[in-house]
């Protein structure tokens, strides 16, 4: 091989080793955490139910509501469970969370999160 071919190949690899490197770093440790509450509705419960929900708990500190995906319909929605993001949330505020479902979810069958590590 030519230097001038071994020099591109250390170059490359270098390049393949940083970018290695750099997404491992960025994508992984220094991500921030990812938990969210998820509360499953009774098989009764309709749209209307999970909005009175979100708007009774949806603001409290800490918290921040997921979106819903998918198929925006109310009778399609209503099926699926309301979503809480507490990933930067303090102990403190995931138990006001808690207690705000618990006082609220006459239509709440329970919940669980995901993602905690």
């Amino acid at each position: 091989m030519s230097t001038r071919t071994k020099v591109l190949l250390g170059v490359g690899g270098a390049l393949v080793l940083i970018s290695m490197l750099v997404t491992g770093i960025g994508g992984f440790l220094l991500a921030p955490p990812k938990k969210v509450l998820v509360v499953t509705m009774t098989q009764d419960a309709v749209q209307a139910d999970r909005l009175a929900l979100k708007r009774a708990c949806g603001g409290l500190p800490g918290v921040v509501l997921v979106k819903d995906q998918g198929n925006p319909a109310a009778s399609v929605q209503g099926r699926f469970p309301v979503r809480f993001d507490i990933a930067r949330a303090t102990a403190d505020q995931e138990i006001a969370l808690e207690r705000c479902i618990n006082q609220n979810g006459a239509k709440v069958r329970g919940f669980l999160s995901e993602g905690d590590n």
